[in-house]
């Protein structure tokens, strides 16, 4: 099953699936994929890093653009860090060891599905659908993109759910995992 994790920014989404990502692994359950933690220094918002999972590699990935927008998106987007998180993502496509698992992809936005830019060997993963290695498969989408997303990768997996930060979100993923 391929579950979208879907809310407005600001609204926790990657802090819940931290949570999840704790409590799935404190079960036994491997989880692959990327994390994407803001970065705070005085309440302010100052980066955006992936934690490559498993290994908890940390990489910046974007910092706030002063002047102009090269994205379009108010960040500047790091080329060395893309290249390394996709490199890790592209990896897990031959990843076929061990217990099935979740894979985890947070997140997937304007940059992959419109621009062909951005964590696009993690919007090749999910597109590919489910494998041995992870049946299950979530994946963190604004909700002004989650219906163009579910649209875009529901041809590869057998259930497409959105899902919200929230317990009932949670309750649902470890119904499906556990």
């Amino acid at each position: 099953m391929l579950f979208i994790l879907t809310g407005d920014i600001r609204t926790g989404k990657t802090t819940w699936l931290e949570a999840r990502v704790r409590e799935l692994e404190a079960a036994g359950v491997p989880v692959r994929g990327a994390l994407a933690p803001g970065v705070w220094r005085d309440g302010e918002k100052v980066g955006i890093e992936n934690v490559l999972l498993p290994t908890r590699e940390r990489v910046l990935l974007a910092t706030p653009v002063r002047h102009g927008c090269s994205a379009g998106l108010g960040w500047e987007f790091d080329a060395t860090a893309l290249a390394r998180v996709n490199e890790h993502l592209a990896g897990l496509s031959s990843d076929s060891g061990g217990a099935p698992g979740l894979l985890v992809i947070d997140e997937i936005g304007p940059l992959e599905l419109r621009r062909g830019s951005g964590l696009t060997e993690g919007l090749a993963l999910l597109a590919a659908g489910p494998t041995p290695t992870w049946p299950n498969a979530l994946v963190v989408v604004r909700s002004s993109l989650a219906e163009e997303a579910a649209a875009h990768l529901s041809p590869a997996w057998h259930s497409v759910e959105l899902i919200r930060p929230d317990e009932a979100g949670a309750e649902r993923l470890r119904g499906a995992i556990l």
